[in-house]
């Protein structure tokens, strides 16, 4: 059975945004999947919690630097093809803030990624996806934040097409 959650995401900074919003862009298209903003989950909170908008409000951080470890794949629909990356003090620090702020008791995610495609695909299709990109980067600055209610788990295009962004919180202040 699906319910609602608010998960709260890292959004990439320009340029490097864009390049991800063109290249999940471009996936969608050739695999008819949906579009997606770019975005990295940090935590997913019950929906009747305090207003996303005061939480978010109530988060100081700065803009957050991650390292790229790799592009992969896995079964899971939201994870079908992502770019992976390693953490650090300051999203542990975030995770952690966001939680206590929250009530939630959901741990930051083991595979911190961005995601470029959600689409069941054989696994040797992934894969060689997998191997064919090439970033010319090897760490991406995120620097605002949004909460969003999304249906939870998400697992088809309908999922993700109901999303609804209810708060946002740029991180250069």
């Amino acid at each position: 059975m699906k319910k609602r959650a608010i998960v709260y995401w890292l959004i990439p900074a320009a340029p490097k945004r864009e390049l991800f919003r063109e290249l999940i862009r471009i996936l969608a298209k050739q695999f008819d999947a949906p579009r997606f903003e770019p975005h990295l989950t940090i935590i997913a909170a019950p929906e009747d919690r305090e207003s996303p908008r005061e939480i978010l409000r109530a988060i100081k951080a700065s803009p957050i630097r991650l390292k790229i470890r790799d592009i992969s794949f896995s079964t899971k629909f939201t994870e079908s093809l992502f770019v992976r990356f390693t953490t650090g003090k300051a999203f542990e620090k975030l995770a952690a803030d966001l939680a206590r702020a929250t009530g939630s008791r959901a741990k930051p995610p083991a595979q911190p990624h961005v995601s470029l495609l959600y689409k069941d695909l054989p696994a040797t299709s992934k894969k060689q996806l997998a191997s064919a990109i090439k970033l010319p980067f090897r760490e991406l600055v995120f620097d605002s934040i949004k909460a969003v209610r999304c249906t939870a788990p998400t697992k088809t295009s309908a999922d993700v097409e109901s999303w609804r962004v209810l708060a946002a919180k740029n991180l250069n202040c």
